[in-house]
């Protein structure tokens, strides 16, 4: 078969990437990296969740906050389809983020969930308000907020008064479980937040959190998950919840290590089935050989490492070196020589060491830090103690490591009966026996049916694809390959993922992102004769109720399509796309068209013309 490649220059030569010619026939996804839509840093660092998509300048173009763990908060503008670097407002170490109109003043508030500072430094909610011309207020904080080391902040309208709520997740301290879920409601003035009460939680890792609707009554139910359970919240009228857990789970709710939820209704029937992927929490040591390309991959935090007898042909050759804050030294050899960096911290970094530059082993390892020594004979020794994450790549190492074989968690897909949910991956043609981070959610090829984009968290030691399932008109999904979305940056491990149109050419792209990676914007080359629409969602007809939380609801052929302003994968943020997208395949004709806003209020509507964009309901954009 015939095949195209191209090369991906990194920092120690090569990589040959070769797609199959099928990746280029018309019927076919395949998906292609372009520097002249936008120039994200090509230096790898620290990542934190998904990007967060909202038309921030309201100009009618998805714009982009991308969160650079514990460094800051970076801002593209879209400018018709292609991307320009703002100027950052948020700074520091950031976790969740939200966006939306809270006060109904016209104008989009980015509230932003600082973190805690390893526990040491408990923060409150802070807010940010965009202008039109792209300026942004100095932020504004609610002090009379908990002060936690906060990580989810969400928008949702509790009680269905058109009034936004806040739903917030922390990383509790020990023994405080209960101080987890934390929900704000709007007072009567409409001018702030008051708290409302705490959610049901499990155990201190049980934060992350997703927005559902389990049984299709209009009022927001919560799943909660990342420890050693999921947990299952009915949202009931007046502000009221209720731990729904067995009945709407099963054993399903044994489920640990859950990493992210996504909805997504993959048999078209009127109602969110929910996709589980799985990751171990980033604390635990981590080491991965690749024997074909013969490079060593370790993570090492918060307690004493040493990797011996690492035999390596040449100079030593380490590529993507991070070691987050206090610990940052680096002692070469037996005289403890330290690397001198040109670059700032936050940052990944190369060095080449020569045998006889990092010749021995230094008697006083005490100090807090990274040693490197040689032994002599070709063997290598790494070691040392660092707090925060540890992490590098080494290349020619000729003989296998010692390494650490990460535990296999399989994704699973969970369909909807009626209120409760039945895990089905078995029978879905889902067989994913790997650890994974985040899912993308969308119609891909727009052939009527949502596909999967699935994040994969481990192989740091290789450059690998990413999982991409079809979905075979709900009867189950195909993987397929050579669709051009591979992560290159050796030494990262997956992140999060979105879907959207960012060029308003009719299709799904991509954005995602690793840590201590890169965030990637991959643009869907789809050549198909298959029909879409696109509904931009705006307020209720009386302009109460904001879009976010609306529901849209397509009748095409017996089949029904729901799309929700506001539902992502994410475990800790939540966008705002009002662009709501529905492959339709082959269809010509919609039955019917309506929306249901948060606060009851409905539309119907006539879609007369296929292939084209829609904007219903009003808009309360600031002149």
């Amino acid at each position: 078969m015939k095949k195209n490649c191209f090369y991906k220059i990194s920092f120690l030569g090569f990589a040959l990437i070769c797609l199959s010619s099928k990746a280029q026939d018309t019927k076919a996804l395949f998906f292609s990296e372009n520097p002249e839509v936008v120039q994200f840093e090509e230096r790898s660092r620290r990542k934190f969740d998904n990007a967060v998509i909202a038309d921030l300048d309201q100009d009618g173009w998805l714009d982009l906050l991308l969160i650079e763990h514990s460094r800051r908060v970076e801002l593209y503008w879209n400018n018709k389809g292609k991307f320009e670097l703002g100027k950052p407002f948020v700074f520091g170490d950031t976790h969740g983020m939200t966006v939306g109109d809270y006060n109904n003043d016209g104008l989009l508030e980015v509230l932003v969930q600082p973190g805690g500072g390893d526990g040491k430094n408990p923060r409150k909610l802070r807010a940010y308000t965009v202008n039109l011309d792209r300026t942004i207020t100095k932020p504004y904080e609610f002090k009379h907020f908990e002060a936690s080391r906060g990580r989810a902040v969400k928008f949702f309208d509790a009680n269905n008064n058109s009034k936004l709520d806040l739903i917030l997740s922390a990383f509790p301290a020990k023994g405080k479980y209960e101080r987890a879920h934390f929900l704000y409601q709007r007072d009567k003035s409409n001018e702030a937040f008051v708290f409302g009460r705490f959610l049901p939680y499990a155990d201190r890792f049980n934060m992350r959190t997703t927005i559902t609707d389990f049984n299709n009554d209009n009022i927001k139910d919560f799943l909660f998950y990342g420890g050693s359970k999921v947990i299952a919240v009915k949202g009931n009228k007046d502000f009221d919840f209720t731990d729904v857990t067995k009945e709407v789970l099963g054993n399903s709710s044994k489920t640990n290590l859950v990493s992210s939820i996504s909805e997504i209704d993959f048999d078209n029937d009127g109602d969110f089935d929910l996709f589980l992927t799985r990751a171990k929490h980033p604390f635990d040591s981590e080491a991965d050989y690749n024997s074909e390309d013969k490079t060593f991959y370790f993570l090492a935090r918060r307690k004493p490492f040493q990797h011996d007898s690492i035999k390596v042909e040449g100079d030593l050759k380490i590529e993507n070196l991070q070691m987050a804050y206090p610990h940052f030294d680096v002692c070469i050899g037996a005289k403890k020589t330290l690397f001198k960096r040109t670059l700032d911290q936050h940052g990944h970094h190369d060095l080449t060491l020569t045998q006889e530059e990092a010749k021995g082993w230094p008697e006083d390892t005490s100090k807090k830090g990274l040693y490197i020594g040689y032994l002599g004979n070709g063997y290598w020794r790494i070691g040392g103690f660092t707090n925060a994450p540890t992490t590098a790549v080494i290349h020619n190492v000729i003989e296998a490591p010692k390494t650490i074989k990460l535990r296999t968690l399989p994704a699973k897909l969970l369909e909807n009966r009626n209120g409760k949910y039945v895990d089905i991956t078995a029978q879905s043609g889902i067989l994913i026996n790997e650890q994974t981070t985040s899912t993308a959610v969308g119609d891909f090829n727009n052939d009527g049916w949502s596909d999967l984009f699935v994040v994969r968290y481990e192989k740091s030691a290789s450059i690998i694809e990413q999982l991409l399932y079809l979905n075979k008109q709900g009867k189950g999904f195909e993987l397929v390959k050579n669709h051009g979305v591979i992560r290159t940056e050796r030494g990262s491990t997956g992140m999060g993922a979105e879907a959207f149109d960012y060029d308003k050419d009719g299709d799904l792209d991509i954005i995602y992102g690793n840590e201590r990676g890169r965030w990637h914007l991959f643009t869907n080359n789809l050549k198909s004769k298959n029909n879409y629409v696109i509904v931009n969602v705006g307020h209720s007809p009386s302009g109460k109720a904001a879009a976010i939380g609306a529901v849209l609801e397509l009748h095409v052929n017996e089949k029904v399509y729901k799309r929700v302003v506001g539902a992502t994968s994410s475990s800790y943020s939540q966008g705002l796309d009002t662009y709501l997208h529905v492959g339709l395949g082959e269809a010509t004709k919609i039955k019917n068209a309506k929306i249901t806003w948060t606060n009851g209020e409905t539309l119907n509507f006539k879609i007369k013309a296929l292939n084209k964009t829609y904007q219903v309901g009003k808009t309360n954009k600031k002149q």
